[in-house]
């Protein structure tokens, strides 16, 4: 089983994507979306490669409050992310 994890596009080259996960990026491809995805746009991620669902803001911002109350590490990354 594999958990989806939200990131933020932030480019696109034809099928694939540019995301940031917790300032870490890489290319996923958007070949399983039916959806069209547009810089800003957060996507669920899964296994470090297919992007599986467009998902919204709101909602990606629900998911990354819960990764970070279950892996501390995360919310220190994230408040490093946002004084930067």
């Amino acid at each position: 089983m594999c958990i989806a994890v939200p990131a933020e596009v932030v480019s696109i080259d034809g099928s694939m994507a540019m995301v940031d996960v917790y300032g870490d990026r890489f290319a996923v491809s958007l070949m399983m979306l039916s959806e069209t995805v547009q810089l800003g746009d957060f996507i669920a991620v899964q296994a470090r490669r297919y992007a599986v669902a467009k998902i919204a803001r709101a909602d990606a911002q629900t998911a990354r409050r819960l990764f970070e109350d279950l892996f501390p590490e995360l919310a220190a990354r994230a408040q490093t992310m946002h004084v930067a």
